[in-house]
């Protein structure tokens, strides 16, 4: 089990591409826009924008998109310093339901 220090809430997203109100195009210039606005995101810039602007710019291609989630799910899996005796810390929880 871990304990996530930071979240990314994407579910009302996920929802609308579900019901048809997103296309995959849609849906990842408004992922983009979600972590651009996260509170940590001048803290890690650097990797983020990089995830971000691959977002923004994804077409109607399913696996560009699940191959630029995957990298977003990369980092929010990075562990974090734990003091011992602790629940392992990672970045950030990405929720998507």
């Amino acid at each position: 089990m871990s304990k996530w220090v930071n979240r990314l809430d994407l579910a009302d997203l996920w929802k609308a591409k579900n019901e048809g109100k997103l296309t995959i195009q849609e849906l990842g210039k408004q992922v983009a826009r979600r972590i651009r606005k996260m509170s940590i995101y001048k803290k890690y810039e650097e990797d983020l924008e990089d995830i971000a602007l691959q977002f923004e710019f994804v077409d109607e291609n399913v696996e560009q998109f699940d191959g630029v989630l995957a990298q977003l799910y990369d980092w929010a899996d990075t562990c974090l310093f734990t003091p011992p005796g602790q629940m392992q810390r990672k970045m950030c929880w990405v929720a998507t339901f």
